[in-house]
């Protein structure tokens, strides 16, 4: 990591921002976060790899504004906690500038942005006013060739009484991907969640949600395939900062052949969110004996009017459902496609749910 110290961190990240991350690469946070996954070879990756400042909408609509963190009279507030992902104001370095969308009124159609194929791209900062709703979609494209890390971050912020729904679809990846997703939700703003991917390479994903209004409220419902010799590791963090906010969070995994499947869910219920409502549910299948899983749900509560309830599960395909569809005259291939597609489709929700399917079926077809 030697090439660290020769970055400079541009102006809307701070002349401190570099050292604390440096600082934050050896601490004890950082470690136990990425103790599944190879961080000095994605920060290595980060500091070598090509850098994209291409803007990041395919079709801005009319009810939006695009501005350059380097053309703003005042630098952006991005709010990221430098010393729990450090990688960001790595990211942020090498790129050195930045993308800002404002949303002042609801959009006609939704919001596409482009999604990170090869490479660092500029961080975006998406802002949208009180009261407006927003449908973001994003869909990442085959690389044009294999290997390398695609890397973005992603900071969403919510105004009060204002409803955002994002998807995004990861289906077709062959270049190592890590990715930060903040979202800061303001007073009886709501967002929306659905995310499916395949993960035949490494696929690192950090999830950071503050509810920080009153009546703020998070629904988030994702689906995983894990290929052979796939590694996928999902880090999430709900901060319920104010009272009677509400989040529900539903992951389905299924890990196949030799692969690795890790998630960290972790619930943090502040001393002011008194009526906080968390539901925290994680399922994962290991479809081979080969296959590894490592799940971890965390509550940490500092109120007592609180309602948290949190699960994780790690199995396999059960061998009596698999006797009676065999029993009815199906092959051991097709009752093992049949169920493990079912578990998989309880956690598809949003416009790219079909797709995924699709896709996950044909990886059992291939199989």
């Amino acid at each position: 990591m030697a090439a660290l110290s020769s970055l400079e961190a541009p102006p809307w990240l701070g002349a401190e921002g570099l050292t604390r991350c440096r600082r934050a690469l050896g601490g004890k946070l950082v470690r136990e976060t990425w103790k599944y996954s190879p961080l000095p070879k994605v920060t290595d990756a980060l500091i070598q790899t090509d850098v994209h400042q291409d803007p990041p909408v395919e079709a801005l609509p009319p009810e939006a504004a695009l501005h350059r963190f380097d053309e703003l009279d005042a630098p952006p507030q991005f709010g990221i906690d430098l010393n729990r992902y450090p990688l960001a104001g790595i990211a942020a370095a090498r790129a050195g500038t930045g993308w800002l969308i404002k949303v002042e009124r609801t959009p006609s159609h939704p919001l596409r942005l482009a999604a990170p194929s090869l490479g660092v791209s500029a961080p975006v900062l998406l802002q949208v006013a009180p009261g407006c709703r927003v449908d973001i979609e994003q869909e990442a494209a085959e690389a044009a060739s294999e290997g390398g890390l695609g890397a973005q971050v992603l900071v969403l912020s919510l105004g009060p009484d204002s409803e955002a729904t994002c998807a995004t679809a990861e289906l077709a990846s062959s270049v190592d991907r890590w990715s930060l997703l903040q979202v800061h939700l303001q007073r009886n703003a709501a967002l929306t969640l659905n995310h499916q991917c395949t993960v035949g390479n490494f696929q690192r994903q950090d999830l950071n949600v503050a509810l920080a209004g009153e009546g703020a409220r998070l629904s988030s419902v994702g689906a995983a395939l894990i290929q052979e010799g796939g590694r996928l590791d999902q880090q999430v963090v709900i901060e319920h900062a104010s009272r009677g906010t509400v989040s529900r969070i539903k992951q389905h995994n299924l890990a196949a052949g030799r692969s690795r499947c890790t998630f960290n869910g972790r619930i943090h219920i502040h001393p002011g969110a008194a009526g906080a409502d968390a539901d925290l549910s994680n399922r994962n299948l290991a479809l081979d004996s080969s296959a590894e899983v490592n799940t971890k749900p965390e509550l940490e509560i500092y109120n007592d009017d609180v309602r948290c309830a949190h699960g994780a599960t790690v199995g396999q395909l059960d061998a009596e459902v698999l006797f009676y569809l065999l029993s009815r005259g199906l092959g051991p291939q097709q009752a093992q496609r049949l169920l493990s597609l079912g578990f998989l489709r309880d956690g598809l929700a949003g416009p790219f749910a079909e797709r995924a399917a699709t896709a996950f079926a044909a990886h059992f077809m291939s199989a």
